[in-house]
């Protein structure tokens, strides 16, 4: 045989092998409580043959991490999120495609954020706004509150001042009170009712262009994006914080249902202090970046790569609208979205910084201080590292500070103000009260989650008074509750987990696998097991959040602001459980990190079930 033709066999052979060669399957990381909905897109008939797989994490910051380790290729973020990546290893994460929508599948930016003026208004500067009626789309939000302070702080005209006996968000408040005559800035200050209340009174200026300045809160005429600028056209406002397409909606230069016909009546106010028309190019001073996909730098290497999980992507985003609507929410996926594939890959903060978005939500810059948060080991580093970036991300203030110490250094630092918080188990409580420390905020585990004892619905009473108790020993929760059933009953000893007894200790969430069982009370009497509110025999106290005892009102005012604002976003069903789940298994093999993997909420106040309080919790042991 020549060798041209052994050269070209061999070729022929080689592109065989390439054609036979396995193509990638890429793997999408998905929040474990969405991981069914991932399954169900995958399960689309459309979708045979598209070579994705989804791989469930704990949350989107451990995907993040799974990204980045190459254990999974691709995940669906916020911009929230790219900023945690940038900050976790910014050059190996790239944001490949953007989730946009139909209607403005064109627009560089999810919405841009504007300043809109009367034309008959003598405003000519951002300076001139000092004095004027303001009109904000609502508290917290971006282009109504967070756009609006970072853009005036930043050139100097707003003030606010790092005063440390107020809370970051106070701070803003006051910053604003002081800038704006009025304002309608509608909204839950403080996740604290009380605190909620108090901001509104002390500045109460900022409620006074609202259609319910006692309520201040939505549903208000002057809120939202479109009532912003109805604040400004048909209230008192001089000026208005609101964004483009809702502009261009209202006057009905989109849509058919303007609220006006009048755009040349209003102006567009620039950072500049120039005016444009609301016909002409709009000048807008921050942007909201799209939502996206985000890869590392491997899977995307050469653009063929590039292009062939952009193309995975598309199919898997068009054929999961035929799913279950609220499944494909879980995914990002909605009827009226679209996805954009980038030409070239962006990394996070180059893609944030464009949209000068990273300055929002820095926007209380390195100075402002923080909670120190004292933690014992690296597995609680770990949590509290990670607990910190998506709270920050998120715009909860104050930023959380991890340090590490054993718990008996903890209470001494946080006692000599070298930290400012340590959660203390119940067993733990005395330490705390001898260091000078006081709880601030407790761990909930809800009304549905306690532990009761059930019997056999024929069970006399001198069986129970006597039979010995069946509970799992390594459950704390069912030791002492335990327990506390066994000093009812009188007896001196309690046994260790038998594998029989006339009476077990459960967990009322079990309940409907012993639904042919009664319930048994603390006196020994009998109930349905749908009573079990009231017939249980939960004797735990919750972990606790310990400051020091002298601690000012103000101070305690921000810890509680901070700690109840991770409940409201990080908890079971709440705002951003996705993104950080803040109970629950942290890692396998890990449980109880931190916080009790059942609690479910933050709360400011305990209230003991069967009268175990404090006292009454250190007399129950197990007497052998």
């Amino acid at each position: 045989m020549s060798r041209s033709v052994k050269v070209l066999t061999f070729l022929c052979l080689l592109g065989l092998a390439i054609a036979d060669e396995p193509k990638k399957i890429y793997k999408m990381c998905i929040p474990h409580i969405y991981y069914n909905d991932c399954l169900k897109v995958l399960e689309e008939p459309s979708n045979a043959g598209i070579l994705m797989e989804c791989v469930p994490a704990r949350d989107r910051m451990e995907c993040l991490e799974k990204v980045n380790k190459r254990e999974a290729d691709v995940i669906a973020v916020d911009p929230e999120d790219m900023y945690v990546a940038y900050h976790m290893n910014n050059e190996d994460f790239h944001v490949i495609s953007e989730i946009r929508t139909d209607v403005e599948k064109d627009a560089q930016f999810r919405y841009e954020g504007i300043i809109l003026v009367k034309k008959s208004s003598p405003v000519k500067s951002l300076e001139d706004l000092k004095g004027m009626k303001s009109c904000h789309t609502g508290f917290g939000r971006n282009v109504g509150y967070k756009i609006p302070i970072t853009k005036l702080k930043n050139s100097g005209i707003l003030k606010v001042e790092l005063d440390p006996h107020l809370a970051p968000t106070e701070r803003e408040l006051k910053a604003l009170s002081q800038f704006f005559s009025k304002s309608c800035l509608v909204g839950t200050y403080s996740p604290y009712p009380e605190v909620d209340k108090e901001l509104k009174k002390k500045y109460s200026n900022l409620c006074a262009l609202c259609e319910k300045p006692e309520q201040c809160n939505y549903p208000d005429k002057f809120s939202g994006y479109d009532g912003a600028i109805r604040c400004l056209d048909q209230g008192e406002g001089d000026v208005a914080f609101t964004k483009t397409s809702f502009v261009k909606k209202y006057f009905g230069m989109i849509g058919d249902k303007p609220e006006s016909t009048k755009p040349e009546d209003f102006e567009y106010l620039c950072e500049d202090g120039t005016r444009r028309p609301l016909t002409g190019p709009v000048c807008s001073w921050a942007q909201r970046p799209w939502q996206g996909y985000m890869t590392n730098a491997d899977t995307v290497k050469g653009q063929e790569n590039l292009k062939t999980l952009q193309n995975r992507l598309d199919t898997f985003f068009h054929n999961g609208r035929a799913v279950e609507k609220s499944a494909a929410e879980h995914l990002l996926i909605k009827p009226d979205l679209i996805l954009h594939e980038k030409k070239e890959t962006i990394m996070p903060k180059e893609y944030l910084e464009r949209a000068g978005y990273k300055d929002v939500i820095e926007r209380d810059g390195s100075m402002a201080e923080k909670v120190r948060f004292c933690i014992t080991n690296d597995i609680e580093l770990e949590k509290c590292n990670t607990l910190r970036q998506a709270a920050y991300s998120r715009d909860i203030r104050p930023e959380f500070q991890c340090v590490v110490h054993s718990k008996d250094e903890c209470i001494k630092a946080i006692k000599e103000k070298n930290a400012d918080v340590v959660v203390l188990h119940a067993e733990e409580y005395q330490k705390g009260h001898d260091g000078h420390l006081k709880p601030l905020i407790y761990e909930s585990f809800g009304d549905d989650n306690v532990y009761v004892a059930i019997a056999d619905s024929n069970a006399s009473h001198e069986v129970l008074a006597k039979t010995p108790l069946k509970y799992d020993k390594n459950n704390k929760r069912a030791r002492y509750a335990a327990y506390l059933l066994n000093s009812k009953r009188g007896k001196e000893t309690c046994q260790d987990s038998a594998d029989s007894g006339d009476i077990e200790i459960v967990n009322s969430k079990d309940l409907s696998k012993h639904s042919n069982k009664q319930l048994v009370c603390l006196d020994l009497t009998a109930k349905p097991v749908s009573e079990y509110k009231t017939c249980n025999v939960e004797a735990a106290l919750p972990n606790a959040a310990f400051v020091r005892d002298d601690l000012s009102d103000q101070d305690k005012g921000n810890l509680v602001h901070a700690f109840i604002s991770l409940s409201d976003r990080f908890r079971p069903h709440g705002k951003n459980e996705d993104v950080f789940e803040m109970f629950g298994e942290f890692k396998q093999g890990y449980s109880n990190v931190l916080f009790n993997d059942e609690a479910v909420a933050f709360v400011t106040e305990f209230k003991p079930r069967n009268e175990i309080d404090e006292k009454s919790f250190s007399t129950l042991h197990c007497k052998v």
